[in-house]
């Protein structure tokens, strides 16, 4: 049990990290930065101190085998590139609360997996959870304008970044079993960040980039990338998909909030009615009776 509540409050750090990172990138996308060269320039910078931050911590945890090249790859792509990238281009064709509201549809997709392929029971508690936190995050978009400005283009590219976070968090659980979350992560970032400069490799044109563009790209790459990644794929060590993907779901509010006092997005009464539904679907989510906890692990070590 004790484990389980490190995994939730790791991931509800990371969610906090990650609500208030949205808004520097969409204050990044307010200074004509595209989404293409943040995503480029923070994964490049967070793989860069990951790289060096074990180098000199212990570079041992560097050391794979040849053949999980492959396995990290597909993950640093699958996962990780489309995600950033996905994500940051629904933040600069919508809003913040939009993005974030439909980045967190993950956890749907990720119960569907669960109870399809791997013959998972999702129980009463974890379904009123999900339809919580989803209805929750809807209020939220909502209230924020998202319903009335949203578009085909925007939604669909919500959607692939729900999808491309179900399937981190799903295929990264292997990772975070059988290597250190450290190791894990700085591959993850290498192979993703890899994968952006071959699609595209131009890089920046001098002078479109300030002082105050780096800072920015700097808290992204490590208070929104490196520490909130680490946490992220440390919960998945000890909760399952939809448990680390409902409690995950804090950052819709989180992000609201910050948007709502830094950028100024509306925040209103459906806003703050969502972010309480969200709340109470993360406590539903822990209130669990002891022996489903141990059900559950036992059918996620089953599954490994």
């Amino acid at each position: 049990m004790r484990k389980e509540v490190y995994g939730y409050l790791a991931v509800i750090a990371a969610a906090c990290m990650w609500g208030i990172g949205g808004s520097a990138a969409k204050a990044l996308f307010n200074q004509n930065i595209t989404p293409f060269l943040l995503v480029k320039i923070r994964l490049t910078l967070s793989f860069l101190l990951m790289l060096i931050g074990l180098f000199v911590y212990n570079r041992r945890l560097l050391v794979i085998p040849r053949r999980e090249l492959a396995y990290f790859a597909l993950l640093g792509t699958g996962g990780m590139a489309l995600l950033q990238f996905f994500y940051f281009y629904t933040i600069s064709l919508t809003n913040v609360a939009t993005a974030v509201f439909l980045q967190y549809l993950a956890p749907v997709f990720m119960a569907v997996y669960a109870v399809v392929f791997e013959k998972e029971r999702l129980g009463a508690r974890r379904g009123m959870a999900i339809g919580l936190a989803t209805l929750g995050g809807f209020l939220i978009m909502l209230n924020a304008g998202g319903g009335a400005s949203i578009s085909a283009l925007g939604f669909t590219s919500g959607l692939l970044a729900a999808a491309s976070m179900a399937f981190s968090t799903v295929y990264g659980r292997r990772a975070v079993r059988s290597y250190h979350p450290l190791t894990a992560v700085t591959y993850s970032f290498g192979f993703a960040g890899l994968f952006w400069w071959l699609v595209s490799p131009e890089a920046w044109v001098q002078g479109t980039i300030n002082t105050e563009n780096w800072w920015l790209f700097a808290y992204i790459a490590v208070f929104s990338t490196v520490i909130p990644f680490l946490l992220y794929f440390f919960g998945i060590r000890f909760l399952s998909p939809t448990n680390v993907g409902v409690t995950a779901c804090l950052e819709p509010v989180i992000a609201a909030a910050t948007a709502y006092f830094f950028l100024d997005e509306v925040m209103g009464l459906l806003q703050m009615l969502g972010g309480l539904l969200v709340v109470l679907a993360v406590i539903v989510l822990q209130t669990g009776n002891e022996q489903e906890v141990l059900n559950a692990a036992v059918k996620e070590t089953d599954i490994v």
